[in-house]
């Protein structure tokens, strides 16, 4: 079995620091002290809203219905209609060869304008549903981000740690002076062998389920899947522990799913009154054309000629039942898109609130980890005197330390998870990248 020389300065009096574990916990701590803004991947979002294929299909969407506008604000089609006659009709003015019109109804008064104003009511909601399938993506794309932070310091406090056990070598070879007791210096560096071992087991997965996080990230953006991925040094202060509780409306005005309700409401009310000026009769202009070739003299027929009469037609809504069916399930719609509308709001309070309640547990979950990582630290220092002087035994020592890159983990894990639920409130809000 190899020695290792000791390189990690003692204090005074004869503790070993284990200098990258504390860096690194300083680092973290550092993060957990500074008072930025919520970190996003922003450099990688720009080009997920021009390769992610789903956005892409809801932006094509959206402009579907902004064409609809165009569409309802026009007339109905002009209604042409020729007929020939063959042989031709004997009439006073000669024999009637053609007949031709054309017939242009109109809705209405204002009419086209309601039409208009619904079906850009509709295209404002499918622009609200774009924003937000894309705040959504935005949420996944941090999610999986700070997902990939995670691990990689975890691979950092892993690969500290496992230094860290490799200079206890060291201390086994001193604890037994120049090779007495074999026994429990044999078992001592078996128990150490394991442990690395085990650390190098949770290395590997790590490793992996990184690698699965970048791939998923890279395929949402619309990137090579194994895209390297540049994530932060440090998260900020996930602090943001002075939201209220309960929010009222005012606190998701700029709510994508808010607006998309509120936009669908006020196209079914004007959709209601589309529904009243369809009932009403619709008004058609046109005019009718008529050629006349000469006549027999003999039949008093005249010597022919054209013939332009203008035309009048007024549609006649007299079936009431369906009238008044189309005008009732238009009113039925407009109160259901109002029942939608409340109930959206519902559900984003109720969302609020979940996540006001996961944010002061994890509030509580870092102040635990942060005291007990503290006691588990000295706790260990304290071992470390107890086995140089033989007093404990070196599996007490491995078990503390597996205790305390557990700590250090779930430390790192409440500072990852504070940072996604903030996001996820400022997505509710639609705040900050969510705008």
């Amino acid at each position: 079995m190899k020695t290792y020389n000791n390189t990690i300065p003692k204090t005074q009096s004869g503790w070993r620091i284990n200098w990258p574990v504390y860096l690194l916990t300083l680092c973290l701590l550092a993060g957990s002290l500074n008072t930025s803004a919520q970190v996003y991947p922003t450099e990688y979002l720009e080009e997920a809203l021009d390769n992610n294929p789903g956005l892409r299909a809801w932006k094509a969407k959206h402009e579907a219905d902004r064409k609809e506008t165009n569409i309802s604000s026009a007339l109905p089609d002009p209604e042409l209609s020729a007929g020939f006659f063959t042989p031709p009709m004997e009439r006073l003015m000669g024999n009637q060869w053609v007949e031709a019109g054309i017939m242009q109804m109109f809705p209405w008064f204002g009419t086209l304008g309601k039409q208009k104003a619904a079906a850009e009511k509709r295209a404002e909601g499918s622009w609200h549903q774009y924003r937000q399938e894309r705040n959504s993506l935005f949420m996944e794309l941090t999610r999986l981000w700070l997902q990939i932070y995670e691990k990689e310091q975890k691979l950092a406090l892993l690969a500290a740690f496992k230094e860290t056990l490799k200079v206890r070598e060291d201390l086994i070879y001193t604890r037994y002076g120049a090779g007495e007791q074999r026994t429990g210096l044999t078992l001592d560096l078996y128990r150490l062998d394991i442990q690395l071992a085990d650390f190098e087991n949770q290395a590997e997965k790590l490793l992996e389920e990184k690698k699965a996080l970048i791939r998923s990230f890279n395929i949402l953006v619309g990137r090579d899947e194994t895209a390297g991925v540049k994530t932060p040094e440090t998260l900020p202060e996930a602090g943001n522990t002075d939201l209220p509780v309960y929010a009222g409306e005012e606190a998701f005005a700029a709510n994508p799913r808010m607006n998309r309700s509120q936009a669908g409401a006020q196209a079914a009310r004007i959709q209601k009154e589309v529904s009243r000026l369809k009932t009403r009769p619709m008004l058609g202009v046109g005019v009718q054309y008529s050629y006349f070739a000469p006549g027999d003299a003999a039949m008093s027929q005249m010597d022919g000629g054209h013939m332009v009469m203008p035309m009048i037609s007024v549609s006649l809504p007299v079936f009431r039942n369906k009238n008044q069916a189309s005008r009732q399930r238009e009113a039925f719609m407009a109160e259901s898109a109002g029942f939608q509308e409340n109930e959206q709001l519902n559900a984003l309070q109720t969302e609020w609130t979940q996540l006001m309640a996961e944010l002061k547990n994890l509030q509580r979950d870092r102040d635990f980890y942060q005291n007990q990582t503290q006691i588990t630290r000295k706790t260990r220092e304290l071992l470390l005197t107890a086995y140089a002087a033989g007093d404990e035994g070196f599996d007490e020592l491995l078990r503390i330390q597996d205790q305390l890159l557990e700590l250090e983990w779930r430390l790192l894990e409440t500072y990852v998870n504070q940072n996604i639920l903030i996001a996820e409130t400022e997505r509710l809000q639609a705040k900050n990248i969510f705008e």
